[in-house]
């Protein structure tokens, strides 16, 4: 199929319609969603023994002669199992490196099975500063989530090839782009863009059909990262969490963040104290659009208590 019509149109609506499906159940699926790009579809919610933590998208691009992996799974065992459909789908090439989008452990706990395959990480410099930080006791609470056996194997390694800008990967004659677009939904964001194949990996910088977590957030820089997608026109999105789609989904995104801001300090304004603002968020009918995404309410809920804390301790120093 010739690149011209389109990825969306390489899908299909049968299998854009498999994808929404795999998103919102506790599976995982993979799929390649243009030439040379596959997508392992993780659950929408969030880790529990009945996704077994498989929580979050990962990503592969076949090159010439290599593939670049978009993050490594939650667990040793769930890194075994990307890199056996890497091994499928591009038998003899050459895993060249394993891109971190964002050092959040559905994205990073997989890591070691990398790592033992002497391939090479790469992760945004500030991501790999925070992983390093919180990431032994986000493997103890998926221990305890998960159970000792799910997670076997499983250690925290950091990326040993650290970046701090965009930075051009080639794979034979495939040029791939790391965007980093400062910090956005968690210090240190990268996003990976086939700029050929039209396709942006853009891990949990968008979410699809899922309340984007702001604890780490930049609520104005990301609503800046989200337009600035907009303007490399790619034909398919692949976020974090939930289906691949167009554009369409910085749009649904955009919309949650600029109502959660509206609404937390209309609130605060108005002299409601944090609780009251949380118990109110949840039925509260600006947010009527998103209260049949995943995580609602619990994300929201935490959302609301996050943004409620900057924007009071804001207006302290103002």
């Amino acid at each position: 199929m010739r690149m011209r019509h389109g990825v969306l149109r390489w899908l299909g609506g049968t299998m854009l319609g498999l994808l929404a499906a795999a998103a919102s159940a506790d599976v995982v699926r993979s799929v390649e969603v243009a030439p040379g790009n596959h997508v392992l579809i993780g659950s929408r919610n969030e880790a529990s023994r009945q996704n077994h933590g498989e929580v979050g998208n990962l990503g592969f691009i076949v090159g010439d002669d290599a593939v670049l992996v978009v993050n490594a799974g939650t667990s040793y065992a769930h890194g075994r199992q990307l890199l056996a459909r890497v091994a499928e789908a591009a038998p003899g090439r050459r895993t060249a490196m394993l891109v971190l989008t964002q050092p959040l452990p559905e994205f990073v706990l997989g890591t070691a099975a990398f790592s033992d395959q002497g391939v090479p990480v790469v992760a945004h410099e500030a991501a790999a500063r925070l992983l390093s930080q919180r990431c032994e006791q986000c493997l103890e609470n998926l221990r305890a989530l998960l159970g000792d056996e799910a997670m076997v194997g499983t250690r925290v390694v950091a990326p040993d090839r650290p970046i701090a800008a965009d930075t051009r990967i080639e794979l034979g004659t495939h040029p791939v782009e790391l965007i980093a677009p400062g910090w956005s939904s968690a210090p240190g964001d990268l996003m990976v863009f086939d700029r050929r194949a039209g396709v942006l990996f853009s891990g949990a910088v968008v979410t699809e059909r899922r309340i984007p977590e702001v604890r780490d957030a930049r609520l104005d820089a990301w609503r800046e990262t989200l337009a600035r997608i907009a303007t490399l026109s790619p034909r398919l999105i692949v976020p974090g969490y939930g289906a691949p789609g167009d554009t369409g989904l910085l749009k649904a995104l955009d919309g949650y963040l600029a109502t959660l801001e509206r609404f937390v300090e209309a609130r605060l304004n108005d002299g409601a104290s944090l609780q009251e603002t949380i118990n109110a968020a949840e039925t509260d009918a600006a947010f009527l659009a998103y209260r049949d995404w995943a995580g609602y309410p619990a994300i929201h809920r935490r959302n609301v208590h996050h943004r409620y804390l900057e924007l009071e301790a804001r207006s302290f120093r103002n």
